[in-house]
């Protein structure tokens, strides 16, 4: 699958942008996991503290202590928080939440470990054995062991709800990274896509090169396309040029040969035929040899005046004949193509009809969304459609007593070939002869 510049830069941007937000989430939740658990334990250690404090300066005194253990000294706690002191003489203070339960501490050496509270909760512990001396506390001397522990579930729903605030910060994060990038990457292709344009113009004839305000990296291809677009226009005037002066080489040892012929006794149709065909192999490639120009940048020309200009010429060449010549062309009506090229097309053409109509002619245009729709037609005998096909053939005479090459439909043919359009042979619904339907591109007027 080939895709486009704009998808590859916006597939590769979306790949490393979720690459790297992703890494970012795993090192941000890595690091305040850490934060969290480090604050956990050193929630439990400022408790120890606090109870150590409590035992060395004898504000916990177990003569005032309630009967059932519990002192308020350390003021209340969470359901979640535990605390527990035991005094050297067996006395035992702990939590409210305890009840008349004790913290496990299995074997009462352990300073950090994990156990299961009364209520169930699982909760961490951390212990740590305090030794007093004589007098420093109204509970006794010796070795005070004091606990405190916290539920686990107070460290999961802080990591959680950290979870959740991350989450929608990097997909918020993500999102406007790619929305960035896309737009970055529409911005850095534009000068592309106004490239294409100026090359669309040049194509439909609108500009002679390339033109435009391009970024100093683009900028030498356009350099090299106007000079190559250049370069193949004087490549193709030349041919053309070379094609004319070989046609005008051609026709005076050609109009030579004819003399001859004709003044032969008796004449040879062979030799005729001959030179009837060499003219029209002449005719035919040196017309295409011409047509190496076709789409020219800037060639345009107004249909109207054109056929009204060949309609007073036909109407010289057959003064024998009384043709009714009606010309319904739009004005400013423009094809996209070199004006040589339409004349020859209109003229042959035109000729035709003049040469098989009884005594009516019609040529009519109009235009369409990019082409323009130009028909002409005759009152004559037509073509049949079994014969239509032959009559676009090099040479295809379908009546040797009518005078010509049979190259002027062909001609035609190979004329809107080169620009894009097409010809089709039809029957005229309102003359009864031959209608030639074509289409030729249109030019901006």
């Amino acid at each position: 699958m080939n895709l486009s510049l704009r998808a590859r830069a916006v597939l590769g941007g979306f790949v490393w942008i979720m690459f790297a937000v992703g890494l970012s989430g795993y090192v941000l939740l890595s690091a305040f996991d850490e934060i969290a658990r480090r604050a956990f334990d050193n929630k439990l250690s400022a408790r120890l503290d606090q109870m150590e404090t409590l035992i060395r300066s004898g504000a916990l005194d177990p003569e005032r202590a309630p009967a059932d253990g519990r002192t308020g000294a350390l003021g209340p706690s969470r359901p979640t928080d535990f605390w527990q002191i035991e005094a050297p003489d067996g006395r035992v203070f702990r939590s409210p939440n305890l009840g008349e339960e004790r913290l496990p501490d299995p074997d009462g050496a352990r300073n950090a470990y994990f156990a299961r509270a009364p209520s169930g909760l699982v909760i961490k512990i951390m212990a740590r054995d305090v030794a007093v001396d004589a007098g420093a506390a109204r509970g006794g001397a010796g070795s005070w062991r004091i606990l405190a522990g916290e539920a686990l579930a107070t460290l999961s729903r802080d990591q959680l709800e950290f979870r959740r605030s991350l989450f929608g910060a990097l997909i918020g994060l993500g999102a406007s990274l790619i929305l960035a990038g896309a737009a970055q990457t529409g911005l850095a292709l534009r000068p592309l896509a106004t490239l294409r344009a100026a090359f669309w113009d040049y194509r439909q004839g609108e500009a002679d090169r390339i033109v435009g305000n391009y970024p100093a990296d683009i900028e030498p291809l356009v350099e090299d396309l106007n000079e190559l677009l250049e370069r193949n226009a004087q490549i193709i005037s030349r041919a053309r040029r070379q094609a004319a002066d070989l046609a005008h080489a051609l026709k005076t040892p050609a109009a030579i040969l004819r003399n001859e012929i004709d003044a032969m006794d008796p004449p040879s149709p062979v030799m005729r035929d001959a030179l009837d065909r060499i003219e029209s192999l002449m005719a035919r490639y040196t017309a295409r040899a011409r047509l190496a120009g076709a789409n020219a940048p800037g060639a345009s020309a107004e249909l109207a005046p054109l056929a009204q200009g060949l309609g007073r010429v036909m109407a010289r060449v057959h003064a024998d004949k009384e043709v009714a010549l009606s010309i319904e062309i739009p004005r400013g009506l423009r094809v996209r193509a070199e004006k040589e090229d339409v004349e020859e097309l209109l003229g042959n053409l035109l000729d035709n009809a003049f040469k098989w109509a009884d005594g009516r002619v019609r040529v009519r245009a109009s235009p369409r969304e990019r082409m323009i729709a130009l028909t002409v037609e005759d009152d004559g005998p037509g073509i049949p459609p079994e014969q239509r096909e032959a009559a676009l053939r090099a040479g295809g005479r379908l009546d040797q007593s009518t005078p010509g090459t049979g190259l002027g439909l062909a001609i035609a043919s190979d004329i809107l070939e080169a620009y894009g359009g097409d010809l089709v042979l039809d029957r005229s619904e309102d003359l009864g002869g031959l209608a030639v339907r074509i289409t030729l591109p249109r030019a901006k007027g």
